[in-house]
């Protein structure tokens, strides 16, 4: 009778070892995914800014120099594009979300 309490109790731990594991592995995988849609976001953040700052000093060159030499339309690419990137990583977790 001990034998076959020990085993059910052994079987027990087992189980609850197991389904604690796949909980930790669960976890894990999500707070990776979130690293990661944080690092993309934050790389995003600095095009973003360094955008801005190349139509900032563009538009004070042509303050300065009383005519824009590229600077302008270069910056204003820079910010387009920054916002398109910017517009679909907020899309593809719009799409993410939708998914679950």
């Amino acid at each position: 009778m001990t034998e076959v309490i020990c085993t059910a109790i052994t079987a027990a731990a087992a189980i609850l070892c197991a389904y604690i594991a796949h909980k930790n592995e669960k976890r894990a995988k999500h707070e990776d995914e979130m690293a990661e849609q944080r690092a993309k976001e934050g790389r995003l953040q600095l095009k973003m800014s360094e955008a801005n700052n190349k139509l900032t000093i563009g538009v004070a060159m042509a303050l300065k120099t009383g005519h824009a030499n590229g600077e302008i339309e270069a910056g204003l690419k820079a910010v387009e594009d920054a916002q398109n990137d910017y517009r679909l990583f907020l899309e593809g977790l719009a799409l993410d979300e939708l998914k679950k």
